[in-house]
């Protein structure tokens, strides 16, 4: 699930980026583009205004002549005098537009409200005769007009479809009479790749806004769906029976895929909670036999030595009744003895029994393995054994029955005390095991330490490798840590010393 997160986090980041590239990018490309464009178009303007003057001066001299003729004032000329003007004026404007390719131009005379010499020197095939095309009569007719009404020469950029052209207009003025206009153009379209260029960025910057915008949206949409599928996912955690609603598309996919995981991982742990459920019912089962056969040998030799004196006392007192006053102290106190044996072995069996019954609260272990070790070392005031702390400062407070901690500890230097008849060194230490969350309490002592054939067996009932003891109070200490979710064990170091490892968990709240 964290690699799906990852790789759709991957790509998202991936596309936003291009999109963002690309947006710039074209944004660049069109600003540049656009300067290129304006540069050109100002030179092609300028180049329009400077044969439009140069065709103006050209023409005044036949426009004197036609005027004083009377052939641009009236408009009931024949059709050879409206000839006449065209063809003079045709020639003139072939002459002068013919040295720069992609130029025409002609005159739009008032009188006749129509266009007169046009010429195209440089048009490719078929060349136009009758005066501008019809799509852009028009656009030039009316920039003439504009230029005869604010009598002043103008130049402006137009354009439709494909065609782009700058056009300059200039009023001509005879005998301080406007009698039309003088305009040229000229077609840069091919000349301007810039501008199809444009249009590509234009549409490549759409397309790309569009993908982001597109983007945004699938993000918001996929951006709900893993936030769900997170939620429920955290809700799976606290409540493992729980399942992850049906979806759609691909998270439909990985949700029932989830799902069956789930599922499988729930039946495989319950199988194996039965398994455990059996397999501790057997280990209870064969720790009961062990204990009733050491139940059986502890109680068995103290009740034969009871059993023994009580019959000595029943022939004494049969055969010589005045001898009761003459029983020693000694045998009385023998019976005495394995009596509160008994009793002690009885109440060392109800502890071990008998559910541990935890009443935890905060505690400090630096302070409780100090109070332990000042009980425990009054009585070691004729012994040749020394204890030595080594405590990590600055331990977190955790939850524990102390009582029965401080019983764990008491036990384990009780028995490295027994250990070391000759005298030695207990040392007892604490930190933490940061990897697993644990507070760790470590005692270790000089005596013969564990070998590896009965390491273990330590912690079952009834098991002792001394002479005296019931063997109970490693199996009572196993039960107190295993109640408080913790771990204890020994290391196997026979010949130098014993290692004790107690670590109980650190709850964070």
């Amino acid at each position: 699930m964290k690699s799906f997160f990852k790789t759709y986090n991957r790509y998202f980041i991936f596309a936003l980026t291009f999109s963002v590239v690309v947006t710039v990018a074209a944004a660049f490309i069109y600003s540049s583009l656009s300067k290129w464009e304006e540069s050109l178009v100002e030179k092609n303007k300028s180049v329009c205004d400077l044969y439009s003057g140069k065709l103006y001066e050209a023409a005044m001299v036949s426009m004197d002549s036609l005027y004083s003729l009377g052939l641009l004032t009236s408009d009931e000329l024949t059709l050879a005098a409206f000839r006449l003007v065209d063809s003079t004026l045709k020639e003139i404007s072939e002459r002068e537009l013919k040295v720069l390719t992609g130029l025409d131009g002609g005159f739009y005379l008032v009188f006749a409200d129509g266009f007169y010499g046009y010429s195209f020197p440089t048009s490719p095939p078929p060349v136009p005769v009758y005066g501008p095309p019809p799509r852009s009569y028009n656009i030039i007719k009316d920039q003439s007009l504009r230029s005869i009404m604010e009598n002043r020469p103008i130049t402006d950029v137009h354009s439709f479809d494909a065609a782009f052209f700058p056009l300059a207009t200039r009023p001509m003025v005879v005998d301080s009479q406007v009698v039309g206009a003088v305009w040229v153009r000229i077609h840069i379209e091919n000349d301007l790749p810039v501008i199809k260029l444009k249009q590509i960025v234009n549409v490549t910057a759409l397309i790309s806004i569009l993908g982001f915008l597109i983007l945004m949206l699938l993000s918001a949409l996929l951006g709900g769906e893993i936030k769900g599928i997170k939620q429920e996912m955290e809700q799976i955690r606290h409540n493992p029976s729980l399942r992850l609603r049906r979806r759609w598309g691909i998270f439909g996919y990985i949700t029932s895929n989830i799902n069956y995981m789930l599922d499988t991982i729930e039946e495989e742990v319950n199988q194996r909670l039965i398994l455990e459920r059996q397999l501790s019912q057997k280990e209870k089962l064969a720790s009961l036999g062990n204990m009733i056969a050491g139940v059986a040998h502890e109680v068995k030799t103290p009740l034969a030595i009871i059993k023994t004196r009580i019959q000595m006392w029943q022939k004494a007192i049969r055969e010589t009744p005045e001898i009761c006053e003459q029983i020693s102290s000694e045998s009385m106190q023998l019976v005495i003895d394995e009596t509160n044996r008994l009793s002690t072995l009885v109440n060392r069996l109800l502890v071990f029994s008998r559910p541990i019954d935890k009443r935890m609260k905060p505690t400090d272990i630096n302070g409780l393995v100090k109070e332990v070790v000042n009980f425990v070392s009054m009585g070691l005031n004729e012994t040749n054994i020394s204890v030595s702390l080594s405590l990590s400062p600055d331990l977190p407070l955790i939850e524990t029955d102390e009582s029965s901690v401080r019983e764990v500890i008491i036990n384990i230097m009780d028995n490295s005390v027994e250990a070391m008849p000759e005298g030695g060194s207990i040392k007892i230490s604490t930190g933490i095991d940061s990897e697993n969350n644990k507070l760790v309490i470590e005692v270790t002592d000089q005596g013969n330490g564990i070998s590896s054939d009965i390491i273990d067996k330590v912690f079952d009932p009834f098991f002792t490798s001394k002479e005296t003891g019931a063997g109970l109070g490693l199996s009572i200490s196993y039960q107190i840590i295993k109640a408080h979710n913790g771990e204890i064990s020994f290391s196997e170091n026979p010949g130098a010393g014993m290692k004790c490892i107690i670590k109980l968990p650190i709850i964070k709240k």
